[in-house]
């Protein structure tokens, strides 16, 4: 699957930036692996993935405090955290939060395609809002997943 491909042509965005969309979001979902996991999950990740590195790298150049913004990030480990990461990284590249319904699923068969099913299995565990824009809800809001609860986050 082209991830890169995939978020220029949903999101209206360049190359560019979908590199550092992708990286961004990569990094977060890396980091709840890392922690809620387990190293060697992570590391699997950088292997299946290598050119994430490179995506991570080029996520650091549309703004200034790229390290501060994801270091602010590598602690928010719980549910509501992750969902407000992955607005924050949307914000980041001037893209409205909404979008994230369109992102999480782009994201989970991008890992599918790379990935072990049961580490895909584990990586949904720890971040279930990535199934959740998966699913197929029709309208906006979805029914669930992470249409509702960027909802219920964002007062709509």
């Amino acid at each position: 699957m082209d991830l890169i491909g995939q978020l220029s042509q949903q999101l209206g965005v360049d190359g560019t930036q979908a590199q550092g969309l992708a990286g961004s979001l990569l990094k977060l979902v890396q980091g709840s692996v890392q922690e809620k996991v387990g190293p060697d999950a992570a590391r699997q990740m950088d292997q299946a993935i290598p050119e994430m590195q490179g995506w991570q790298q080029q996520a650091q150049a549309p703004a200034g405090d790229g390290g501060g913004l994801m270091g602010a990030l590598g602690g928010a480990a719980a549910h509501a955290g992750e969902i407000a990461g992955v607005v924050a990284i949307l914000q980041r590249f001037n893209l409205d939060a909404s979008k994230a319904t369109l992102v999480a699923p782009l994201l989970l068969n991008f890992l599918k395609s790379r990935l072990d099913p049961g580490l895909v299995g584990k990586i949904l565990a720890v971040m279930p809002m990535l199934a959740g824009g998966a699913g197929g809800g029709s309208g906006p809001q979805g029914g669930g997943g992470l249409g509702g609860m960027l909802g219920g986050i964002l007062g709509k």
